[in-house]
């Protein structure tokens, strides 16, 4: 009757234990909603811009990419022919290009035909340093802003920004 009891006790104190663990945090290493966004100097090597100049939007999309990650390049299509066509008053974009090579960068804007106004790339000498205070060392994200540079979305859906209009 002892070794019961005991067995039942222990299996309790397990079960107790276990359940009572962290929950698993997840691996990406991004920016989360409430982060403030690092001001960013430059853009690029040739346009020279501020994530947090002012404007009269209220929010700023700022969708990080590469050529050489596929969705994220793939995401920067959709999102450029999303502004194009409803261009919401409130949200300005603004891609930002990670790979290291201009060239590349130039190359593929051309072939995804998209706005190059919106899109800017980060000089090869401070690609790391953006990498990693924007979160993106573990992938690459799309944040929306606000005003202050709050992050209020992270990785949201075309569909989900008519919750900030």
């Amino acid at each position: 009757m002892k070794g019961i009891l005991f067995g039942a006790l222990a299996g309790v104190v397990l079960l107790g234990a276990t359940s009572a663990s962290l929950p698993h945090q997840p691996s990406s290493g991004g920016l989360r909603v409430g982060d403030v966004l690092p001001k960013m100097k430059s853009m690029d090597v040739v346009h020279r811009a501020s994530i947090s100049e002012s404007s009269t939007e209220r929010y700023r999309l700022i969708h990080f990419w590469a050529a050489y990650d596929a969705t994220s390049r793939a995401a920067n299509v959709v999102w450029d022919h999303f502004f194009a066509e409803e261009a919401p008053a409130a949200i300005r974009y603004q891609a930002v290009s990670l790979d290291p090579d201009e060239a590349v960068w130039s190359q593929t804007i051309s072939l995804d035909q998209v706005d190059q106004e919106t899109q800017r790339c980060i000089a090869p000498e401070e690609r790391s340093r953006y990498m990693t205070s924007a979160g993106l060392r573990d992938g690459l994200h799309t944040y929306l802003v606000d005003e202050r540079g709050v992050i209020v979305a992270v990785d949201p859906t075309p569909s989900e920004l008519v919750n900030y209009l």
